[in-house]
Parts: C-alpha cells; structure tokens; sequence
C-alpha cells in the first residue's frame, strides 16, 4: 500500500512538473492586436491592398470625415474612396496612422476588441500636421486568420502643426 502511495506521488510530482515545463497558451487577444497594428503598419507603407484584404467584406467603419459611417459589401474601398477625396480636398499628403500600446485588448479567442492610442500624422499644403486620436478594432476569427469587421477612428483633438 505504502509502495503504491509513494509511485501515486511520484508520478504527481512528474505530472506536475511536465506541466509546468508546457508553454502557455497562445494570448488570442496579443494576437488579435498584433494582427491590427501589423495591418496599420502596412497601411503607413502604402499597402493598400493588405489594408483592404483583412477587412471583412462587410466592415462598419466610422470616421471623422463624410459621410462617417460605410458599412455593407464593399466598405473598406467605399471608405478609402472617401478618404482620398477628402485628402484631396484638404491638400492632405503622407498620412499615416501611429499607434501605442494598447489601451484595452481582449478577446474570446474568436472576437477581440482592440483600443490603441493614435496619432494620425500627415503634410497639409506643405506643413507638417498631427491630431491626437484612438481607434478601436473588433476582429473576428476567419479560419486561422483575423478579420477586421468593425473600426472606428476618434479625434481627441483639433489637428496642430507638429514641430
């Protein structure tokens, strides 16, 4: 009986220890985030087509230019579309989209919501412009892969000359 407790325990402290060699599982919402801000960084090199492919089809997206809102098949293009219109018409050149450490990311494993700090950065009429802002991302699971499904960028404040 003796033998059987102490080869019982032997083989708990072996359990015990094998588990504690395992790595962690994966943290789907570091993932979901690093999923987000290496399309963001694709996005600031002029990779419009990644940008576009890791949205969903039928991404809601809110903006702070008209008409604010594109949502239904097709709204990531109908979105840059507008956007490009927009920078035209402002005399907006070389924009790009920095970002921080993320305010709040969690996920289930098949959704994350992602809050990040931004700064959109960008030349108006030759003069260098920065407005401090936050954009937040839900994405969804697609097989293996994340897709955006939902995105919204909010001003925390008027554009300034950046020095």
């Amino acid at each position: 009986m003796l033998k059987s407790i102490l080869i019982a325990a032997a083989l708990s402290t072996c359990s015990v220890a094998a588990q504690a060699q395992t790595p962690p599982a994966a943290n789907p919402a570091a993932d979901a985030t690093k999923f987000v801000t290496t399309i963001m960084d694709k996005f600031n090199g002029g990779d419009i087509k990644a940008w576009l492919s890791a949205q969903a089809d039928d991404t809601l997206i809110v903006d702070e230019f008209g008409p604010h809102t594109w949502t239904g098949a097709g709204s990531a293009q109908r979105w840059l579309d507008a956007y490009g219109k927009d920078s035209q018409a402002n005399g907006i050149t070389q924009p790009r989209v920095d970002y921080g450490k993320p305010l709040q990311a969690t996920s289930d494993g098949t959704t994350a919501y992602i809050v990040l700090p931004t700064t959109y950065r960008f030349m108006q009429k030759g003069m260098k412009m920065a407005e401090p802002s936050s954009m937040t991302f839900v994405v969804k699971r697609d097989g293996k892969d994340w897709k955006i499904t939902s995105w919204t960028y909010s001003a925390a404040g008027a554009p300034a000359p950046e020095k």
